[in-house]
């Protein structure tokens, strides 16, 4: 029972790269995303309600996080890439958090992946990404996830740079301050 949350997140880890080999939207699509998606709610709050949080736990959570994000995005790719400003913005996204993560890398070395909040923001609209494109205009959509997709990523790169040790759980750039 004490390894329940890190069995749950691992098993979004190992079966959020399924999604790409589904067809988005599809009803099998939409039964496996809604796996991951409820595994990534639930682990949390049960390592939280049992008492049972841990670096590991966090670290595994933050891997099964991008595995499930990345699963998500990169199905919707092809779709997305019809347009070139919109590759020209996801690579630029892209290079800052990975420059953030070999900044982090070289500074404390770990993966530096925080859990602020415009970070959890963006996690969470590319979770509800689908579910976005069935309500809005996949420009709208797309809109707003890059704006707020872009500031997390600065914010995460500042946070890095800035920060004299890691805290994988710091909330904003504005708690540096406080």
């Amino acid at each position: 029972m004490k390894q329940l949350p890190n069995i749950i997140t691992t098993s979004r880890l190992i079966l959020a790269p399924l999604l790409l080999f589904l067809q988005p939207m599809s009803g099998w699509f939409w039964l496996l995303y809604s796996y991951c998606f409820l595994s990534d709610l639930v682990d949390g709050l049960l390592a939280r309600r049992m008492n049972l949080t841990s670096d590991v736990g966090a670290l595994l959570d933050s891997f099964a996080d991008v595995s499930f994000f990345l699963a998500v995005f990169l199905s919707f790719l092809p779709q997305l890439l019809e347009t070139q400003t919109i590759m020209v913005w996801i690579l630029v996204i892209a290079i800052i958090r990975f420059v953030s993560y070999l900044i982090g890398y070289v500074k404390f070395r770990s993966f530096s992946s925080l859990h602020t909040w415009l970070n959890k923001t963006v996690g969470f609209l590319l979770c509800i990404f689908p579910l976005l494109l069935i309500v809005f205009h996949e420009r709208i959509v797309v809109l707003i996830l890059g704006i707020i997709a872009t500031i997390s990523a600065l914010e995460e790169l500042l946070i890095t740079i800035l920060a004299k040790k890691l805290d994988r759980n710091q909330k904003s750039i504005f708690e540096s301050f406080m």
